[in-house]
């Protein structure tokens, strides 16, 4: 069982809550499998995707918004990293983010953050772990 670490990010040994299970964002395998995958979510109350992705080993989520253009990471092409594989992209304008901070590296929002997304890993599923999170089918 794993708990997202650090920034909010990232996988770490965690406590089960009963609610947990709920919320289920993939299977570690489906992940593996996948450069990113993304699942339709209402956050704080807002309907927006989140995109689940794995970067040096370890699972990350975040809302899938760009802050510059309030667009998802993926709006103009089929993917979500930059070419060296390195940074995540915005596919509209080409703002980059640090993807276990989510920071922008970009100098017109130099600082800003993309939403990160707690993950937890029970059994080989990945589940958001977030209490103002819930899936939309």
């Amino acid at each position: 069982m794993v708990e997202n670490a650090g920034e909010g990010l990232g996988l770490k040994s965690g406590s089960v809550m009963a609610n947990d299970h709920t919320k289920p964002a993939c299977t570690r395998d489906e992940l593996d499998k996948a450069d990113y995958l993304t699942r339709q979510i209402r956050f704080k109350k807002q309907p927006v995707s989140a995109v689940i992705f794995v970067f040096e080993g370890i699972a990350y989520a975040y809302v899938n918004h760009c802050m510059h253009m309030h667009r998802p990471l993926n709006c103009e092409q089929d993917a979500i990293f930059d070419e060296s594989g390195l940074y995540l992209r915005c596919s509209m304008h080409g703002f980059i983010f640090d993807p276990k901070t989510g920071e922008c590296q970009s100098p017109v929002c130099f600082g800003q953050r993309l939403q990160s997304l707690r993950l937890k890993e029970i059994d080989g599923t990945l589940y958001f772990a977030e209490k103002h999170l819930t899936l939309i089918d």
